[in-house]
Parts: structure tokens; sequence; C-alpha cells
């Protein structure tokens, strides 16, 4: 049974929370946040005990893991004293604000001989693993082009330390752009060999971005442009797969429709098992933490997407 602790006890917090009540190899054993009454509300239902201070939770506990849902600018001191407490880290992404922080996070984990993964829960959706297979045995021909198109009123309803550059890294490439990369990566296995960017804010005197694109090429040729929009605009949600022979479609993140040909695309039906992406996730760190193969995304991979988001940045 693995003995975990949630840093973090908002909305994120919860998935995770819920995701260990229903694994029987998890329990929860202590939950932290800076608002006592969030960390209560959090371990209702369970037995966790509750802190203020994840340092405090860190020496009374008995801790086999953690999972950090913290503000971009403490993911890395908060990673790596964990690490040098010899307790295992899952990290939510994006993994950090810059590759600098990435490395020192890397290092402490290499150091002390500590895991650390990163929660790139998306990629845990059904519709990937399918496409995965589709790109790896060209079901559809070779994939020529994605495309992908995320717009949100991003600015709603957002704690203030997204909107600052120096706490969130950036603004909606930083928080949805991590999503597309980790995705784009999953699927095709290939890395960045080109990337252009372009990015404004003219809605807000935020000094995170509203507005960007990114047009980038992967190894072996195939190209891919990403457009979002954190305007007020209404929601939209699509990524395009084009192969050689048909086209691959993703509608909200999750909704996989198909076409071979120039054939109408077609919705298909996928079988999730009846668990949710946080259920995926948690069930691939259990085997992470057991020194068997897993899907969880690892840090030397992870930091790959802040390498692209900073390059993103550089041109901004």
């Amino acid at each position: 049974m693995f003995r975990l602790g949630i840093v973090g006890a908002g909305a994120i917090g919860i998935s995770h929370k819920n995701a260990i009540l229903k694994n029987p190899d998890c329990e929860i054993t202590a939950i932290c946040d800076l608002a006592e009454e969030k960390a209560l509300q959090l371990a209702e239902g369970t037995d966790a005990r509750t802190y203020t201070d994840y340092r405090v939770m860190a020496e009374v506990e008995t801790l086999d893991g953690v999972i950090l849902n913290l503000p971009h600018f403490l993911h890395k001191d908060v990673t790596i004293f964990f690490l040098e407490k010899g307790i295992p880290v899952l990290i939510e992404k994006p993994m950090a604000n810059t590759v600098e922080e990435c490395d020192a996070m890397i290092a402490a984990s290499q150091k002390t001989g500590t895991p650390l993964a990163v929660g790139h829960v998306q990629r845990y959706y059904p519709c990937y693993h399918v496409l995965k297979e589709m790109i790896e045995k060209e079901t559809l021909g070779k994939l020529c082009s994605i495309t992908e198109v995320r717009n949100i009123s991003y600015f709603e309803n957002r704690p203030r330390w997204f909107l600052t550059k120096a706490q969130a890294g950036g603004g909606i490439l930083m928080n949805y752009g991590a999503h597309t990369l980790d995705k784009i990566f999953y699927v095709t296995g290939k890395p960045i060999t080109k990337l252009y960017a372009a990015g404004n804010n003219f809605l807000t005197g935020d000094d995170v971005e509203a507005s960007a694109q990114l047009l980038f090429t992967l190894e072996g040729g195939v190209s891919a442009s990403c457009t979002y929009c954190g305007c007020k605009v209404p929601m939209f949600y699509e990524t395009n797969f084009y192969f050689t022979n048909g086209m691959a479609q993703v509608r909200g993140g999750q909704e996989l429709w198909l076409s071979e040909g120039n054939q109408p695309l077609r919705k298909v039906d996928i079988d999730d098992g009846g668990k949710n992406i946080f259920d995926c996730q948690l069930i691939e760190l259990v085997k992470f933490l057991k020194g068997e193969e897993s899907h969880i995304a690892t840090p030397a991979y992870s930091k790959e997407v802040i390498v692209a988001l900073e390059q993103a940045f550089s041109q901004i």
C-alpha cells in the first residue's frame, strides 16, 4: 500500500484524491494547504491528517510519495525539498517555469536516487492511445501535419499568480501549450527541430500573453501549428491530425473522429474502462514507483516541453 501525501488542496487536488480513493494500491495519508479550511475540506471522507506546512508534514508522516499541486514558481523548491527527504514526487505540469529549474530538479532526483514524475495528464485520454497506435502502424498512411486551436476566456476567475509571468512562467501558452506539446510528443515520439512563435496581450495589463501561436516541425518533417486565444471569445478546442490517406480529429480534448480518404468524419466510440485520466495516471504512477514499465511522464521528457516553451517565449 502506497502512503501518499497531497500538497495543494485546490481543484486538481480533488481529482487526485478521488483517484486515490478508487485505487486499492494507495491511500491518502496526509494533505497540506496553506489554507487550513481547504486542507480539512479535501480530507473529508479519508483518514488523512492535515497540515499547513509541507515541511512539518514531511517530518511527521511516513510517505511513499507526494503529489504536488502548486503555483508554477514553487515547483522547483518544493520538489527538491521532498526529493532530498527521499520522498518520490509527482509534480503537476508544467514541470517548472524554466529549463534551469528543470535541470535542478533532475539533478536532485539523480543525486538522491528518488523518483520524480510529471503530471502530463491529458495523454491518458483513450483517444491519444488510439492515435499513437495509428501513427505507429500508419493506419491512415503517414502523418503529415497537425493543427490545434484552443480558445477560452483565460483571464476569468483565475488566481492572481496565473497572471504574473514571474510566478506562472507565461499565460495561455504556458498553461495550455504544455498540454499540446506533451500530446504531440507522446503520440509521435518525435522531438521538435524548428520552432517559431508569436504572441501578444491586447486585452489586459498583465505581463502574460493572452494570445499566442506556434509553428514547428518535428523530426522527420511533420509540421504543426497551434493557436491559443484567451480573450473574450467563445470556447473552442479542436486538434486535427492529417495523414496521407485520411484524418483524425479530437474535439474537446478527448472525443475522437476519424475519416479514411475523403470520407466524412465519423465519431469513434472508445471504451475507457470506467477510468478517468487521473485514475489512469495514478495507475501509471504506482507502476513507476514499483520500478515497472510505465507511461508516466519522466522529468527528462517533461524538460523537453519546457525547452520548447522557453524557445517560444524568447520570440514573443
